[in-house]
């Protein structure tokens, strides 16, 4: 994955540390952390598993992961081959995006495949940009 965002010119970090609570002493690791603007964007983490509704345990990590670094995307990535969901987080602006990898797939197109998945992640931050900066003039006008 990492190599993806850097074929398309993205900076990303691989077990980036952040911690959970003020004092430091919660740590997590997160396995991919996407910037943009120099800014992290998007956490996503890699579940050696099949996707079988997301369990609830994976979408605690990625809420604590986002609130750590108040961030308001995260992907979790699963083997499977289902299409993507997003799962808003209650009474936040938090999305969780649920992808699946066929992991029966070449490796050529698996490499398209996480690709795709690095384009949608860069796409998705993009949009957030966007709508920040339109907001920022909103507030000044």
């Amino acid at each position: 994955m990492r190599e993806s965002f850097l074929h398309l010119g993205e900076h990303c970090e691989t077990q980036y540390e952040v911690f959970l609570d003020e004092a430091g002493m919660v740590s997590m690791n997160v396995d991919l952390l996407h910037y943009a603007d120099d800014r992290p964007a998007t956490v996503l983490d890699a579940k050696y598993k099949a996707v079988a509704g997301s369990p609830n345990a994976d979408l605690y990590q990625m809420l604590a992961y986002c609130t750590a670094l108040n961030l308001k995307h995260a992907v979790l990535v699963y083997a499977g081959k289902i299409p993507p969901l997003i799962r808003r987080v209650v009474f936040t602006d938090i999305d969780v995006t649920v992808h699946a990898l066929d992991l029966s797939q070449s490796p050529a197109e698996m490499l398209s495949a996480l690709k795709r998945l690095a384009e949608s992640v860069r796409d998705e931050a993009l949009q957030e940009r966007l709508a920040r900066r339109a907001g920022a003039r909103e507030s000044f006008a």
